[in-house]
């Protein structure tokens, strides 16, 4: 990044718009920034800063009092920085939040803070946010790397050389793009953490498999499953053996089975059986019982033969009685409708009275009807009046509501921007809150990682413990059974040795017992035997001494593979030890006491209250980061309320100045309308100034108007209908009479062609055949019932005759000894189908337990060697290792060690050969990453020692040489960040002339590199040396600025 041009308007001490053109250097790359105290020299820097990162260049000074006491109201404060940036233009423009005069009338309005970026292409970036984050992109650098490595600022410089290996990590890694190496970091740590999970969910997942076989009676499987540490194999072994018993015992049951359905279905055929002989014997005895009844009613059915001729021919005379009764109700008829017409021809005789009163009435009323016509046109003529009148009053009514409504707006215009004025005030105190929790911010979060790197060493020195502790006592345990072991071996041992004695001395004594005198010893070949071995009684048998030796062997291989283990278990034990006291040093900063003096187990009792401790001191840490990120998320929608209040504020003063007019203009309106309104109200009667009573009014008296009409054509039409009813009625009673007379004579001929009828048909008189007739419906039911007599008579005994031979031989069955027996087979059944359902049950479940449990086991042995591959990977790669670097650090110490060359080249220079700065590679105390500290060589003493120790000028001279050695590497490396501009404020004051000679000479060499170097300071050597000035010029208007060459 190289500057072209600067322009500060409002900005610290300058008070109008004052530009810096970085461009009339031509070709010059060291200039000095010179002035008297307080003139604006450290400004140019703070406004290249606020420029690029919204922020001043020292962290003493905050970007909201950056303001220009000098400036007048109407000038804005604002800072435009133009740059270069390999080979492309950039224009970067901010406004700080500020209160600026208003355009139009008198008081400021509040403006919150902008930015604007204008890109090589011409397009312009808005919005603050947007403008940090594409110039962090842009440059490849954040604010606080810019001051270290860009901009040495005034009591800052040595920040880059006394950063821990954590702040330098986090600088370089933003340099370098080393981002891939954390992430292959965090990937093997994830991927470690994930494969161990599967493990142990997967283990949990077997586990439960083992605790749903069902162990039936085997007691030894039981403690298997209940065990707390499962032993798989053996489970798996001995369900394997339950499933073959249950299997064979299950073949048996099925068997069992079998039998008994071939019993049942015996039974069933022999009840059947049973049953069909046992109905044929009780259908026999009840047809005997229904024939015997059906011959009783034999008699019965004779009388109802005679009984049906008599009434077929009371059938025939019943025609003749039908037309006799058909005339009787005929005339009853007539005379019914003759009385009818009778009463209804009086009637109409009274009202005809009634009707020609009531139209003499009506007609009496004539001049009331065209007194109600005059006045229902009178009034339709004031209707055009009404209509205005009505018009007028609703609109001034709307005009006094509208009146009302502005006053309650501008009432609650004025409310609103007294509230929003305060809701601002309130808005600004909180982002300046939200500003100041930013540096707090990266304290925390240096804090908060800290805290969880001790908390993961404690974490692993406390589970480490516990293993440890584990297998010393299973080492004890071990020893105690070896040492029992070894007495049984040593007896055994001493047994075979004795054995052995035995047999060779036995074996002298039996070749002894065979020789003779002058025969050779197939020993020696001696003829002479002067001394002859005894022969021993008892003497082992070679077979004898093979099998002990056998056991000896076995028991022998036994106790070495059971020392073997035990020396293997040791070593793993001091393995462990010595891990555990790196790790315990590592913890040496959170004990006050000896830590070699406290046993392991005593420390993890010590851990756990030191962890809860951390742990409480960690939450602490997370919940102020917490508050802060809420604090700074907060400050883009703080600065966006701000404009938008500031905006809402101006707005409305306007409208209140608008509405107050149309306030005015609808008053004057209002009160000439009312004076208009009295004039019509003297034309119109109070009670119709309303059109909708003016039209009811109208309404009522035309309908009025209109009953009195109705009522008397009404009476005219009643009178006119009751006249001609009247003589209708009159006429229709007349045929009604000759309608009787007809009626009666036909009814005396059907009455003697009925008695002539009833004599014919052989009856004495009318009561003998109305005694005797019946309908011809009751007349073919009774033939019907005779006949269906006589064949059911000769169906029964049919029936009865064939099952009598049918049960010819037959005896009754017991069916409920056979159901008895049926019942008994089908419970012994049901016995056992449960047994095997329940022995299936089991079989199949275990199976399917033994098929997952085996599948899990496959698949924990594929996890347990990729977690022995990425466990490892990953242990080494975050730094979990002899050095405590992590793979990221690893890289990036590689390019520290180029920087610190590259700053040994100017340090020598300046410091006489007596400093060089060195990446510290010992392994330093404690848990904390290391692989990044610095420390100084110094060739007087021929020792190291920490960067801290350096005197200030010393410190300066450290801080130059690193700062210019890291530029020279990244412009090396291209890693997509240009340092072609450094700036310094100060330092040069504390260097002896020496080392201020030699320093200046480091920086007008880096003119042939073509990188641009300002400086500020007051010592006089340099401004001899340094042709190229930027005088800043105090006034009492406010600062200028001057270029000298």
């Amino acid at each position: 990044m190289r500057p072209m041009s600067l322009t500060m308007s409002a900005f610290g001490p300058y008070a109008g718009v004052e530009k810096v053109d970085f461009r009339m250097l031509q070709g010059k790359n060291i200039f000095l920034i010179t002035g008297p105290t307080g003139a604006g020299k450290t400004t140019i820097y703070d406004a290249i800063s606020y420029a690029l990162f919204g922020e001043a260049s020292g962290s003493s000074r905050d970007k909201d009092t950056l303001r220009s006491d000098f400036a007048s109201p109407e000038v804005p404060t604002y800072v435009e920085l133009e740059f270069s940036l390999k080979g492309k233009n950039y224009t970067i423009s901010r406004y700080p939040q500020q209160n600026r005069k208003r355009a139009r009338g008198d008081g400021f309005v509040f403006k919150s803070a902008e930015a604007y970026l204008t890109l090589p292409d011409g397009k312009v970036i808005s919005k603050v946010n947007t403008v940090d984050e594409n110039i962090n992109n842009i440059l490849g650098i954040n604010k606080n790397q810019f001051r270290q490595i860009v901009m040495l600022p005034q009591g800052e410089f040595r920040k880059l050389l006394e950063s821990d290996s954590s702040e330098r990590e986090v600088i370089f890694r933003k340099i370098f793009g080393t981002e891939a190496f954390e992430a292959i970091q965090r990937k093997l740590d994830e991927q470690k953490k994930s494969i161990y999970k599967k493990i142990s969910n997967t283990k949990t997942q077997r586990d439960t498999y083992a605790k749903h076989i069902e162990v039936g009676e085997d007691e030894l499987l039981v403690k298997l499953i209940n065990a707390e540490d499962l032993n798989v194999i053996e489970i798996i072994n001995r369900t394997r053996e339950l499933i073959k018993n249950d299997e064979g015992c299950r073949k048996k049951f099925i068997e069992e089975i079998r039998k008994l359905k071939t019993k049942q279905e015996q039974l069933q055929k022999s009840i059947i059986k049973g049953e069909e002989i046992n109905k044929k014997i009780k259908e026999k005895a009840q047809l005997q019982e229904q024939y015997h009844c059906y011959l009783l009613k034999e008699k019965e059915y004779g009388e109802k033969q005679i009984l049906l001729e008599k009434g077929r021919k009371a059938l025939q005379v019943k025609m003749v009685e039908n037309s006799f009764i058909h005339g009787q109700n005929n005339l009853n008829t007539r005379k019914l409708q003759y009385n009818q017409a009778e009463e209804k021809l009086r009637q109409w005789e009274k009202n005809i009275i009634i009707c020609k009163e009531r139209l003499e009435k009506e007609e009496a009323k004539e001049n009331g009807r065209k007194k109600l016509s005059d006045s229902i046109a009178t009034l339709k003529n004031l209707e055009d009046k009404v209509k205005v009148y009505e018009e007028k009053s609703l609109m001034i009514i709307k005009s006094r509501e509208n009146l009302r409504n502005k006053e309650n707006f501008l009432k609650e215009l004025r409310l609103s921007v007294k509230d929003e004025k305060i809701n601002l005030e309130k808005a600004n105190k909180e982002l300046t809150e939200a500003q100041r929790a930013e540096t707090l911010k990266e304290k925390l979060d240096r804090a908060a990682y800290e805290k969880e790197l001790l908390i993961t060493e404690m974490r692993n020195f406390y589970k480490n413990s516990e293993e440890y502790i584990k297998k010393v006592n299973k080492h004890k345990e071990n020893s105690k059974s070896f040492d029992e072991f070894d007495m049984k071996y040593n007896e055994v041992k001493t047994q075979y040795e004795l054995m052995e004695e035995n047999f060779r001395r036995g074996q002298a004594g039996l070749l002894a017992k065979n020789l003779e005198e002058g025969l050779e010893c197939p020993v020696c070949g001696s003829t002479h035997h002067p001394k002859l071995a005894k022969f021993i009684d008892g003497v082992p048998t070679e077979e004898k001494l093979k099998q002990a030796k056998h056991d000896f062997d076995k028991l022998k291989q036994n106790r070495d593979e059971r020392l073997q283990k035990l020396s293997d278990l040791n070593g793993i034990i001091k393995k462990s030890h010595e891990i555990l006291i790196e790790q315990r040093d590592k913890l040496k900063a959170i004990f006050t006491e000896d830590i070699t003096k406290i046993e392991f187990k005593n420390m993890m009792h010590i851990l756990t209250s030191k962890g809860k401790e951390i742990s409480g001191e960690l939450n602490s840490i997370k919940e102020k980061q917490q508050n802060i990120t809420k604090i700074q998320e907060k400050k883009v929608n703080l600065e966006n309320n701000i404009k938008k209040l500031s905006e809402h504020i101006e707005s409305k003063e306007d409208l209140i100045q608008n509405t107050e007019k149309e306030y005015t203009e609808i008053y004057g309106k209002v009160k000439s309308e009312e004076e208009l309104l009295i004039s019509i109200e003297k034309e119109i009667p109070e009670e119709i100034r309303c059109f909708t009573k003016l039209s009811s009014k109208i309404k009522e008296l035309q309908q009025c108007l209109s009953t009195l009409e109705k009522a008397y054509r009404s009476a005219q039409e009643d009178y006119n209908k009751a006249n001609t009813t009247y003589a209708s009625t009159k006429a229709d009673k007349e045929v009604k009479y000759k309608n009787i007379e007809d009626a009666t004579r036909e009814v005396e001929l059907c009455k003697e062609q009925l008695n002539n009828k009833i004599k014919e048909a052989g009856f004495k008189d009318y009561t003998e055949y109305t005694s005797l007739k019946t309908s011809e419906e009751g007349i073919n039911l009774l033939e019907k019932d005779i006949s269906q007599y006589w064949q059911n008579l000769k169906s029964l005994k049919d029936r009865v005759e064939k099952a009598a031979k049918d049960t010819e031989g037959l005896s009754q069955i017991h069916i409920e000894e056979l159901m008895a027996d049926l019942k008994k087979t089908k419970l012994q059944e049901e016995d056992l189908q449960g047994e095997e359902k329940n022995l299936f049950s089991r079989i199949n479940n275990n199976n399917k337990a033994l098929k997952e449990i085996e599948k899990i086991n496959k698949d924990i042995g594929e996890d347990e060697k990729n977690y022995g591959v990425i466990g490892d990977l990953a242990k080494i790669a975050n730094g979990d290792n002899r050095d405590k670097i992590t793979f990221e650090r690893y890289v990036l110490a590689a390019y520290f060690d180029e920087i610190i060359n590259a700053a040994n080249v100017r340090l020598r220079k300046m410091a006489g050969g007596r400093f060089i700065l060195k990446r510290k590679e010992e392994k330093g105390k404690g848990a904390k990453q290391q692989g990044l500290e610095l420390e100084v060589f110094d060739n007087y003493t021929g020792k190291a020692r920490h960067v801290k120790t350096l005197s200030g000028g010393e410190s300066f001279k450290a801080s130059l040489a690193l700062a210019l050695g890291l530029a020279d590497v990244v412009q090396c490396h291209a890693g997509g960040i240009s340092l072609d501009t450094i700036f310094i404020d100060e330092g040069f004051g504390t260097l002896d002339p020496e080392s201020l000679d030699n320093a200046i000479q480091c920086l007008i060499d880096l003119q042939n590199d073509g990188r641009l170097v300002g400086i500020i300071s007051h010592v006089p050597e340099l401004k001899e040396r340094v042709d190229t000035r930027l005088e800043i010029i105090p006034t009492k208007e406010g600062s200028k600025t001057k270029f000298h060459y």
